[in-house]
């Protein structure tokens, strides 16, 4: 049952129809009943006309897919195909020419005996009356070389008489006028000739034989005279489907069974022992039927046609034209057979190299395709060999620099994405580094954001309370960007927060002892320790102050940062530097300098990545942008100044990346509840 489906499916409904539809015209052909038989053909012819159009478009489709297919039909469409329907004409021109020269030769030679005829009658014509008759004797002697049995009939002033006086009687009809050509006269025929002149009546009849006629032209081959009968003869009956056959009369012999059959283009019963022995293969048969008309003597003034026959081969034929000359027949032959041989060797050659261009075509073609399939499939290893230094091969090396290229772009990205994963990582260490609870309030209230421009960040901030009512805030910039940024923000980091557990408060004897805090000397302790611990070339901008909640006081030391910005009743006041830069050299020294904070002061540390970044002409958003929009926005939320702040540089930018890590911290003083 699949298998009868699948056969179903392959068919479709059109050629399931045309199958029955076949199956009815058998049904109704053999029934016999015609009308059905008739429609049922047009459906067959419909359904057929369909599914050859379906074909040749499923040939198209699947059958040309394959470009060796397509070279291929190129091939027979432009190379074998007009070659050999060259051959094939040059074969029909040869063999039509042939034809027509042989008839030409035979026919040529039947009008010069029929002018013959006309000849000896006006030649007796010129004979006076009264020497007519012994004239005639004369004249048909002369004639008789090429008009053997010649007759001769003359009714004149003389009388009526006829030469050989043994000839049959002929009776002319009154309707004849003068006329001359192909007799057929008693189912024979003959060369006559018919001439009035007044009361002269001259009639001459020269029979044609089946020797007469085939002797026309001595060694061309069978040459027949035949006369068609008056209907042809039923096909079904007389004839094979595709052919006509005529009932002919062979000259001399009334022979009704002998016929023409214009299918097999050659009379049946015709004699073909005459007809020269072939010289080659190619000395082939040349037999046509020429049209020959005739008059009927009880049918005067009419005519009808007749069938020139003849049998021959084309060495022959070109023996009857060129008679006497064998030796240029020979260099004509000869030069024919070297032009073909050359064609034939150069159509061979050509064949070769096409083929030969064609298999490298294919190749290459077939090398590419399983290479396309093979980095579809993910091996970018594969290579094709170069084998020549032509476009094919600089398309086979473009391919394998290609998948070279995408073999190295993959490991790349392979090791982009573990780097990635690396960032990835390294970003969430970092984020476990920065301060997880939000900043206490010892009298200063504290608001920080960090965007880093990259997965994670250079920047540092950091805070940390100390006993009650001490708050320990710093901020810094590290040297560089990406991971080695970030490692030595941890090494800030982990060093800050070990010194700031130094000076956490002791218990002792029920007492509490808080250590005394020197900012300067813990900014120069760091120094010592990121210089041992980090490569010469690192170092990094550091802010680290101090809040006392009691005394309201600031004790800060600067170390190379951006001075942080203190707004005051409207002012702003830049707070001062007290050293060098941390990591850097080992033998720096840092001051601390104290600042008391009124409530309401607010004090905006930052770092470049604020004030540095450029819009499109090159210039820079620059402190004094900042302070304007604090200005504006002090009084808002310090969380709101902080967004305000970082929306402006990103607008100043216009563009969606940043160049650098932001970082922005607020202070603001504020009174105890």
């Amino acid at each position: 049952m699949s298998r009868a489906g699948e056969i179903t499916q392959r068919l479709t409904k059109v050629g399931l129809a045309f199958v029955a539809s076949l199956v009815l015209y058998f049904l109704f052909s053999s029934l016999s009943w015609g009308v059905l038989t008739f429609l049922d053909a047009l459906v067959c012819l419909g359904l057929g006309f369909v599914l050859i159009v379906r074909g040749i478009r499923w040939l198209i489709r699947n059958g040309l897919w394959s470009l060796r297919n397509r070279l291929l039909v190129v091939y027979a469409l432009i190379g074998v195909l007009p070659v050999l329907l060259l051959f094939v004409l040059v074969g029909l021109g040869a063999w039509a020419l042939m034809n027509e020269l042989a008839i030409y030769l035979a026919s040529s030679a039947l009008d010069r005996r029929l002018d013959s005829v006309d000849g000896a009658i006006q030649s007796l014509a010129r004979i006076p009356p009264e020497h007519r008759r012994e004239a005639a004797a004369e004249i048909a002697g002369a004639f008789n070389h090429v008009l053997p049995g010649i007759t001769f009939y003359v009714h004149d002033g003389t009388g009526t008489y006829s030469y050989p006086s043994t000839a049959a009687p002929l009776t002319v009809p009154e309707a004849w006028h003068n006329a001359d050509g192909l007799l057929v006269y008693h189912h024979h025929f003959y060369g006559w000739c018919h001439r009035l002149d007044g009361a002269t009546e001259m009639t001459a009849l020269a029979p044609l034989t089946n020797d007469t006629v085939e002797n026309l032209v001595p060694n061309l081959g069978d040459i027949s005279l035949l006369e068609t009968e008056k209907e042809i003869v039923d096909k079904g009956e007389s004839a094979s489907a595709g052919s006509v056959k005529i009932n002919v009369k062979a000259n001399g012999t009334a022979n009704p069974n002998l016929t023409f059959d214009f299918a097999d283009s050659k009379p049946a019963g015709a004699r073909l022992s005459r007809i020269p022995p072939p010289v080659s293969r190619l000395d082939l048969p040349v037999l046509w039927p020429s049209t020959r008309m005739h008059y009927h003597l009880d049918k005067p003034g009419k005519q009808f046609p007749g069938v020139l026959w003849v049998h021959s081969r084309p060495s022959a034929v070109l023996r009857s034209f060129f008679n006497n000359t064998e030796m240029l027949r020979g260099v004509l032959f000869t030069a024919v057979v070297v032009v073909a041989i050359l064609f034939l060797v150069v159509e061979l050659v050509a064949i070769a190299i096409g083929v030969s261009l064609s298999r490298r075509i294919l190749r290459a073609i077939s090398q590419l395709y399983e290479g396309t399939r093979r980095v579809m499939r993910g091996d970018f290893s594969h290579r094709i060999p170069v084998r020549a230094h032509d476009q094919l091969g600089e398309l086979a090396g473009a391919f394998n620099q290609m998948t070279g290229n995408l073999e190295r772009l993959l490991s790349v990205e392979k090791e982009k994405e573990r780097l990635q994963t690396e960032l990835e990582i390294a970003r969430e260490v970092q984020s476990q580094l920065y301060p997880k609870d939000s900043p206490p309030t010892c009298g200063l209230q504290l608001t920080v954001r960090c965007d880093p421009a990259r997965m994670v960040s250079g920047d540092y901030y950091d805070y940390q309370q100390i006993g009650i009512d001490r708050l320990a805030f710093a901020i810094g910039d590290v040297a560089g960007k990406g991971i080695s940024a970030a490692l030595l923000m941890a090494t800030l980091q982990a060093a800050l927060r070990a010194q700031i557990t130094n000076y956490q408060p002791l218990r002792q004897n029920e007492c509490t002892i808080i250590p005394e805090v020197d900012v300067a000397k813990l900014v120069e302790k760091l120094n010592k320790q990121l210089y041992e611990h980090t490569s010469p070339e690192k170092y990094a901008t550091f802010f680290f102050a101090l809040f006392d909640q009691a005394t309201r006081t600031l004790t800060y030391t600067n170390a190379g940062h951006l001075s942080p910005l203190l707004f005051r009743n409207g002012d702003v006041r830049r707070l001062d530097s007290n050293g060098l830069v941390v990591g850097a050299f080992p033998f720096a020294k840092y001051d601390e300098s104290c600042i008391v904070l009124d409530p309401g002061d607010l004090l905006v540390c930052y770092t470049d990545g604020i004030t540095e970044p450029e819009n499109a002409y090159g210039e820079e958003f620059g402190e004094e942008r900042l302070i304007d929009i604090v200005q504006r926005n002090k009084h808002q939320d310090d969380h709101e100044i902080v967004r305000s702040v970082l929306d402006a540089v990103r607008s100043w930018t216009g563009k969606p990346e940043l160049h650098d890590d932001m970082t922005l911290l607020l202070a603001r003083e504020v009174q105890p509840a």
